[in-house]
C-alpha cells in the first residue's frame, strides 16, 4: 500500500470514527450501579415485594415503605438498594433491628446483620419519603406525573421504562430479578381512586380523609410496569372467553369518558382474538386484563395497561404508515397489549435489549392488521 493510499485510509477513519467516537456517552459509576448485576445484587433473589405508598397531590410527595422478601443465592454481602435522588430513606429494618446503610448517588448499600445462610429467605423493609422527579414528557422522559382532569381533579401516574422503578419506590431495579408476586398499597385522598396492577383485594377508608387501595398481582412482574393510577375514574367489567377459559375485563376510563371509552375500547375483544391465536393464551389470566386511561400516552403496565390516545385511531389521530391503514385501528391499545406477550411475559435481562420488546410488538401490529 502506497503511502498515498495509507494517508487517504488514515483520513477516513477520522472523519468517519472520530466523530462517531466523541459522540458516544462517558459512563459513570451510577450507570454501573444501575445497569449491571453488582456483587451487591447477585447474591439475593426476589421473591416479593410489599409496597406501601402514599401519593399527598397537595405538595408531590410520597411516603411509605417496601418489606422485600428474598432468597439467599450465594455468600452473603452488603446489599444494593436503589432509590433515586431526591427521595430519601429514612430507615431500613430486619428482623426488629435498624440495619446500617449508606448512599453512592441512587443505590445504596445496606449492611446486613445475622446468619444469611444460601437457601434461606429473608425479609427487610425500607422506609422513605420524598418529592420524587416529575415527568417532563411522559411516558418518554418519565417520572411521576401529577396531572389534572378535565374537571381540575388529581390525576396521578408513573411512567419509567429505561428510568427505573427507583424514581419513585426502593427496588432492585434490574429487569434481571422479578418478584414471584406483588402487593401494591395505595394511599390517597378518600376523593380519588387508586388503581394498580393485578386484582383489587380491598379499601380502606379512613376517618382522616384518606383511603388505602389495596392490589396483589400474582406473577412474576417487571418493575417498571408496576404503576398507580390515580384519579377519578368510571369503571365496567365484561368476560372474555379465550383459550385458557374466562378472562376478566377491566375498564378504567376517566368519569368524563366512559362513553368514548365503550366505543373505543370494543377493539381490545379483537386484538386479544389475534394474539392468542398467535402466540398463545393472555399470560395473566389469574390477574386478569385491565385497560386505564393515563395522564400519558400509553405504556405497557401489567395487566393495567395505560392508554391515552385520546379515543382515536392511528397514532394520536394520525396514520404514521400513510397507507390508510393506520387510521383502521387503535395504536396504543394494540401496541401497548402486545407488550403483555413481549417485554411482560417474555421480558430481556437488560434494558439496552429493549429492542426485543420493541420490535416483536411491532411485528404484533402487522399481524393485527
Amino acid at each position: 500500500m502506497s503511502r498515498r493510499s495509507q494517508l487517504l485510509i488514515a483520513f477516513l477513519i477520522a472523519v468517519v470514527v472520530g466523530p462517531a467516537a466523541a459522540q458516544q456517552p462517558a459512563f459513570t459509576r451510577a450507570d454501573t450501579l444501575r445497569g449491571s448485576v453488582t456483587p451487591e445484587r447477585a447474591w439475593w433473589d426476589v421473591v416479593f415485594y410489599d409496597l406501601h405508598v402514599k401519593f399527598d397531590p397537595a405538595d408531590s410527595t410520597v411516603r411509605g415503605w417496601n418489606a422485600i422478601t428474598y432468597r439467599v443465592t450465594g455468600p452473603s454481602r452488603a446489599l444494593q438498594i436503589d432509590l433515586q435522588t431526591p427521595l430519601e430513606i429514612d430507615s431500613v429494618v430486619q428482623g426488629g433491628k435498624r440495619l446500617a446503610h449508606r448512599r453512592d448517588g441512587n443505590a445504596f448499600f445496606i449492611a446486613t446483620t445475622g446468619r444469611q445462610p444460601r437457601g434461606a429467605t429473608r425479609t427487610l423493609t425500607i422506609y422513605y419519603h420524598g418529592k420524587p422527579r416529575v415527568a417532563e414528557k411522559p411516558p418518554w422522559d418519565g417520572g411521576v406525573i401529577w396531572a389534572r382532569d378535565p374537571d381540575g381533579a388529581a390525576w396521578i401516574s408513573t411512567a419509567c421504562q429505561g428510568l427505573g422503578a427507583s424514581v419513585w419506590w426502593p427496588v432492585k431495579d434490574t429487569q434481571a430479578d422479578e418478584p414471584d408476586s406483588q402487593r401494591v398499597a395505595l394511599t390517597v385522598p378518600d376523593s380519588l381512586q387508586a388503581i394498580s396492577n393485578g386484582r383489587l383485594r380491598g379499601v380502606v377508608r379512613r376517618s382522616d380523609g384518606w383511603s388505602t387501595w389495596e392490589w396483589f398481582v400474582t406473577s412474576l412482574i417487571n418493575t417498571y410496569v408496576v404503576a398507580p393510577y390515580i384519579g377519578r375514574y368510571g369503571q365496567w367489567t365484561e368476560t372474555y372467553e379465550g383459550e385458557r377459559g374466562h378472562l376478566t375485563l377491566d375498564f378504567r376510563p376517566l368519569v368524563q369518558h366512559v362513553d368514548g371509552a365503550r366505543r373505543q375500547w370494543q377493539q381490545v375483544r379483537p386484538m386479544l382474538k389475534c394474539f392468542e391465536h398467535w402466540f398463545g393464551p393472555y399470560p395473566w389470566y389469574a390477574d386478569g386484563f385491565r385497560l386505564i386511561e393515563a395522564p400519558h400516552l400509553g405504556m405497557e403496565h401489567q395487566s393495567a395497561v395505560a392508554y391515552g390516545n385520546g379515543y382515536r385511531n392511528g397514532y394520536k389521530g394520525n396514520d404514521l404508515s400513510g397507507t390508510g391503514w393506520g387510521l383502521t385501528w387503535d395504536f396504543i391499545i394494540v401496541h401497548e397489549s402486545a407488550h403483555e406477550w413481549w417485554g411482560n411475559s417474555i421480558t430481556t435481562a437488560d434494558i439496552a435489549d429493549m429492542w426485543v420488546h420493541e420490535a416483536f410488538a411491532m411485528y404484533a401490529e402487522g399481524l393485527f392488521v
